[in-house]
Formats: C-alpha cells, sequence, structure tokens
C-alpha cells in the first residue's frame, strides 16, 4: 500500500513540475472563454439576419428613405417651420 502512494505521489509531484495539469487548466479556461466568444457571436449574427432580412421588405427601404433623407411620396403635405 505504501508503495502505490508513494508511486501516486511521484506521479502527481511529476505532473505539476511538468506543468501538464497547469496546461490543462489553461486550456479549460480557454475554452470556456471561447465558448463564450461564440455564444455571443451567434447571437450578434442572428440579430444581423434580421435586420438584413428586414433590408430586403421594400416598406421597410422606403420608411429608412422617408426618415433618413426627408423623403415624401407624391401629394402629402410638408410644413416647414422657422427657425424663430
Amino acid at each position: 500500500m505504501a508503495v502505490l502512494l508513494t508511486c501516486l505521489g511521484f506521479a502527481f509531484i511529476h505532473l505539476v513540475l511538468d506543468g501538464t495539469l497547469l496546461r490543462l487548466w489553461s486550456l479549460h479556461r480557454d475554452q470556456t472563454r471561447i465558448q463564450s466568444q461564440i455564444d455571443e457571436l451567434r447571437s450578434q449574427s442572428e440579430v444581423l439576419q434580421s435586420q438584413i432580412d428586414r433590408a430586403l421588405d421594400p416598406r421597410f427601404i422606403e420608411q429608412q428613405a422617408r426618415d433618413r433623407f426627408d423623403l415624401v411620396n407624391e401629394g402629402e403635405l410638408i410644413f416647414v417651420f422657422s427657425g424663430d
């Protein structure tokens, strides 16, 4: 029994001194960080895809043109207020 414990002790010390345990811990931490980045990028990708889908709708394009460039349809009334 003492021989087994001694061998396990030497194996553990070898793994610690060799840096294997530290490397495994570091890899696990990197995997967690990368997985969270993947989840965040997937979420951003879904948002961008929904914006692309909306941009293909002619009504959305018309609304954006009205909002950004102050465009109006024919026959609509335009009110202009003075700066005073």
